[in-house]
């Protein structure tokens, strides 16, 4: 069924807009009608599968649809057909509730195509901004072996699982980025406003100053004439790093560099190693076979040296080595690990023991990354207090010369 745009005029006399669908233009104009709105603009929209959660169909949306919306549609959906629906009824009454015109779009392109004959996997893949190809693969598995409502209910976990991974991320480093910020911001105040007043009295007594005063003028005077370009030498260095990240070459030195920080190292292996551990033991519930579970848990790996050395361990699952074996011979592993997936795959019960590999090295990132903020927050307050020392040493210093030269 047709997808149309409209803005209308309620029974209160404001302007609404809202998406709608219907048979035709007219039978469009009907329904708001009836709902006692008269419409003004009626558009018919398309949402094809190269639209990106910003843009579809030339209509632009205030909201865009993020890892949380994928959640919360992959949970619903396992819900509805766990209650016995069949997928296009739980589609549809999915769609009826979402005030996310975009995602509305999408949902009633995605029925259309499955009363057309297509599968759920092949209509979600047409929607890559939203679906990554291993909800696609793993939605697919679960057609093929009758078990797709546990797995939307396994990729609704593991979706939220990242969620609350990237938000603890964020919400850890939301301190260390405002004292830094805080710090930058004193100084740059005492450059331009504090220190020429101290300069016009220095500069009355005709006094040599001594080397730290100097300097300490000389960077004031500068930022106050040409501060203006700090924003804006930011602005290009951060255009400069994103864009060299987007080169093999400066995507796997700055990977390298990372992995070469001390304490930042191990964060980003135990991280990869807790989300490779997880992703693998979903993909394997859903009924892929072990090759092919890689090749998909392999994009989860964000770090690409670390990326690029899950090749071997595909070559070496094809020439027959047993998994555990394989990761062993990876640097990044860490030797607990490769135990464990053998005792796994020995037990026959590999995706069990990758979910407690996964739960240990989750327990171990967060222990590293509060060791790696507790080591940044002093760091952080031994530079803001040598750089205001510094300033109260440059003032104080041509004082007490003067006190000196006075008696």
């Amino acid at each position: 069924m047709p997808v149309f745009s409209y803005e209308a005029v309620n029974r209160d006399g404001k302007h609404v807009r809202g998406i709608i669908d219907a048979e035709s233009p007219r039978a469009a104009a009907l329904r708001l009608k009836r709902d006692e709105q008269v419409p003004l603009r009626i558009k018919e929209e398309t949402f094809h599968a190269a639209d990106t959660p910003a843009t579809a169909g030339g209509m632009r949306f205030r909201r865009r649809a993020g890892l949380t919306d994928t959640m919360v549609l992959t949970r619903q959906l396992a819900t509805l057909l766990a209650a016995g629906l069949s997928v296009t009824a739980a589609l549809n009454a999915m769609r009826t509730q979402l005030s996310n015109p975009f995602l509305k779009g999408v949902l009633t392109n995605i029925r259309e195509r499955l009363v057309e004959g297509e599968s759920l996997s092949a209509a979600l893949a047409g929607y890559p901004a939203i679906f990554s190809s291993l909800y696609v693969e793993s939605v697919a598995a679960g057609e093929e072996s009758g078990r797709l409502k546990e797995v939307l209910a396994e990729l609704s976990d593991y979706l939220d699982r990242q969620i609350k991974l990237r938000n603890r991320l964020f919400s850890s480093l939301a301190y260390p980025v405002i004292m830094g910020i805080a710090a930058l911001g004193v100084f740059i105040i005492l450059m331009i406003y504090v220190l020429p007043s101290v300069s016009e009295i220095f500069e009355t007594i005709h006094q040599p100053l001594p080397a730290v005063t100097r300097l300490l003028l000389f960077m004031g005077k500068w930022i106050a004439a040409y501060g203006f370009l700090i924003p804006l030498i930011l602005a290009v260095a951060v255009v400069v790093l994103i864009k060299l990240r987007k080169t093999p070459w400066g995507r796997n030195r700055l990977d390298r560099f990372w992995l070469a920080v001390p304490l930042v190292g191990a964060w980003v292996e135990k991280t990869q190693v807790a989300r490779f551990s997880r992703t693998l033991s979903t993909i394997l519930a859903s009924g892929i076979p072990l090759v092919r579970a890689l090749r998909l848990t392999q994009g989860v790996i964000s770090n690409g040296v670390l990326r690029a050395s899950m090749d071997d361990v595909v070559r070496q699952i094809g020439e027959g080595y047993p998994l555990g074996a394989a990761l062993n011979r990876l640097p990044w592993v860490p030797p607990v690990m490769s135990q464990m997936v053998i005792v796994g795959e020995e037990s026959g019960d590999l995706t069990g023991m990758l979910l407690k590999v996964a739960e240990m090295y989750e327990e171990e990132t967060e222990a590293v990354l509060k060791t790696l903020l507790s080591v940044i927050e002093p760091v952080m307050i031994l530079v803001m207090g040598g750089i205001i020392g510094w300033i109260v040493i440059s003032v104080l210093l041509p004082i007490f010369n003067m006190n000196q030269f006075i008696r």
